[in-house]
């Protein structure tokens, strides 16, 4: 009976501590444009590893708390895993840091989070003929 609760628990736990990161990373300011520009090689560096670990972690923890109990849900995570997967092979942090350059320096970008711009950046690489539409809704979503 105990474990029936468990898969709900755990969600709300990981909802609670993104929030509370969410909370944070305001407080100390927005993670865009702007502020990648602000950092030097090292520490871009640094924050894409995290934005890669970040992804990597919440699809771990999301697959462990939906297997068991929810099928359904456990196939579209390991369907979007996949395919997450095939934007970011062969894709390196080098590549991504660059590619982050290049996206901020056109000031319309600046205002996109860096974890969308790292999804940009795996989009180009992959040449997906709709990074440019994918462009405009983010730049329209943070203005």
């Amino acid at each position: 009976m105990r474990t029936a609760y468990l898969p709900g628990l755990a969600l709300a736990f990981v909802l609670t501590a993104s929030a509370l990161c969410a909370d944070r990373a305001r407080a100390e300011g927005n993670r865009d444009g702007a502020y990648w520009n602000r950092l030097d090689v090292a520490e871009k560096t640094d924050l894409v590893i995290g934005v890669l670990e970040g992804l990597n972690l919440s699809e771990s923890i999301l697959h462990i708390i939906l297997q068991n109990e929810y099928t359904m849900c456990s196939d579209i995570l390991i369907s979007i895993a996949r395919q997450t997967d095939v934007f970011f092979e062969g894709l390196t942090v080098g590549r991504i840091v660059e590619g982050l350059n290049a996206l901020y320096v056109d000031g319309k970008n600046r205002s996109i989070p860096i974890s969308w711009g790292v999804w940009v950046v795996a989009r180009q690489d992959k040449n997906d003929r709709t990074v440019g539409k994918f462009i405009q809704e983010l730049r329209t979503l943070y203005r």
